[in-house]
């Protein structure tokens, strides 16, 4: 799988109000996609200094950039104006949505010198992530909370641990294409394009199989080229006739949902940020 190591996981099978007999069959897979999706950053909309309206930052330059092509800007200013935050507890506002579609949709861009402004692959990228503010998009599975108290709901409770099992199973290993989860089954969300995983279970009779599965995840990163990772660890129950259970930690750390981006909308996004300029400045189709 790359650079990601192969790894033997033991399941330590606990019966949850099922008598399981002592037979049992280990089976182990693994998936990855095609291509795996480039790390950006997220973008936080309260000021931290790494933001796209930052002085300096991808939208002050690409501002300059349309001035030298006599053209009105003024991207930074509807940016501070429409997409920032002062409220503390707001942190998490971002654009990892945009980040993590950008990364599957769009090509890496690279950093550029146009008309004599210097775009570092931190502009750049930024500037192709604010094309997909509002993504099209194909909802996968699971609903979001959005009760920063809720720890019991349906919502809380999935993204089902078979619907995760079967999107791993059929989007990564059959079509090898990634998608994106929000990693977090809490009211707060961080999305995170998927694009391998590794599944190990043991099945008992009666439809029983009891499941750990290792996710890799591109994750945000500055300054960098290429895809930077990590990965979490999801251990559940599937039965036949239910959507499973998931057991030990998963039951608390667990994806909220799922879902696979298609394309972008024009409307919602900074009005100044036009793909044909963006274009102009990354030499790609974005």
């Amino acid at each position: 799988m790359g650079r990601i190591k192969r790894v033997i996981i033991v399941c330590l099978v606990a019966a949850v109000g099922v008598s399981l007999p002592m037979s049992a069959e280990a089976a182990t897979e693994s998936g990855s996609t095609s291509k795996w999706p480039w790390s950006g950053y997220w973008w936080p909309m309260l000021e931290n200094g790494y933001n796209l309206y930052s002085p300096d930052g991808a939208l002050q330059k690409y501002d300059q950039y349309l001035a030298t092509r006599g053209v009105q800007g003024g991207a930074q200013s509807w940016e501070r104006a429409n997409r920032s935050t002062t409220d503390p507890v707001n942190s998490w506002w971002g654009y990892c949505h945009a980040s993590a579609t950008a990364a599957i949709l769009a090509p890496e861009p690279r950093a550029v010198n146009r008309n004599g402004v210097n775009f570092t692959i931190n502009d750049v990228k930024g500037l192709t992530t604010s094309l997909y503010y509002e993504p099209t998009f194909s909802w996968l599975s699971g609903n979001r909370v959005d009760d920063v108290n809720d720890r019991s709901s349906a919502a809380y409770n999935d993204i089902a641990p078979a619907w995760m099992d079967y999107l791993l199973r059929y989007y990564i290993r059959h079509y090898k294409y990634p998608f994106i989860m929000d990693i977090n089954a809490n009211s707060q969300v961080w999305n995170y394009p998927v694009f391998a995983y590794e599944r190990s279970s043991t099945a008992y009779a009666g439809g029983i199989e009891d499941v750990t599965t290792t996710v890799w995840y591109t994750s945000p990163d500055w300054s960098t080229t290429g895809t930077k990772y990590f990965s979490k660890r999801y251990t559940y129950r599937l039965q036949s006739g239910t959507l499973g259970q998931w057991t030990g930690a998963s039951a608390n750390d667990h994806p909220d949902f799922a879902w696979v981006p298609t394309g972008k909308r024009p409307s919602g996004n900074n009005p100044y940020v036009t793909e044909g300029h963006v274009e102009a400045i990354t030499g790609l189709d974005v």
